[in-house]
């Protein structure tokens, strides 16, 4: 009776950790469905705070690789609700203030200017937590996504190739 409960945890420990890194990396967007929490407004500045966050230059930045859309699906499956009203609260204010400093909403305000309104709103100790947790989720999305994955850290799915010494 032993053996069967052992070949059955067995069992499921391989599969468990054969699905988990082809869940947890080299995500890319189209295998991303869109949620329902976050109004395509709120879905368009998380786009432009993760691209104010990791730019596009020579190479892709954070919009390039689709972290905007990683980040609206991973706040709507993964954190409260009352995180998510953080989120929104922050996203509200981010436009409020940059109208207030620039005269002109966030995305219509360079990099520079978007850049200053973050920085304005992490030090503010009410909008921290939202500010801190919006960079760290861009970072993490951006270096777990495929493009990342396959052009820097040279990832392969499943290593270890064969290369046999007989020609068949």
């Amino acid at each position: 009776m032993k053996r069967r409960e052992l070949i059955k945890s067995i069992g499921l420990t391989v599969t468990a950790t054969s699905i988990l890194p082809d869940w947890l990396q080299g995500w890319s967007v189209q295998k991303l469905a869109p949620s329902v929490v976050f109004s395509e407004d709120q879905k368009d500045k998380l786009s432009l705070i993760a691209g104010t966050f990791i730019p596009e230059g020579a190479e892709k930045g954070a919009n390039g690789v689709g972290v905007g859309k990683f980040l609206d699906v991973l706040f709507a499956d993964c954190f409260t609700a009352a995180d998510q009203n953080k989120i929104k609260e922050f996203l509200l204010e981010v436009d409020l203030l940059a109208k207030q400093l620039f005269q002109q909403s966030f995305g219509q305000s360079t990099q520079e200017q978007r850049e200053k309104v973050l920085q304005n709103l992490a030090a503010n100790p009410t909008h921290k937590w939202a500010a801190d947790t919006l960079r760290n989720e861009t970072i993490r999305g951006y270096t777990t996504s495929e493009y990342v994955m396959v052009n820097y850290y040279h990832y392969v799915m499943a290593p270890g190739f064969y290369h046999g010494c007989a020609a068949v």
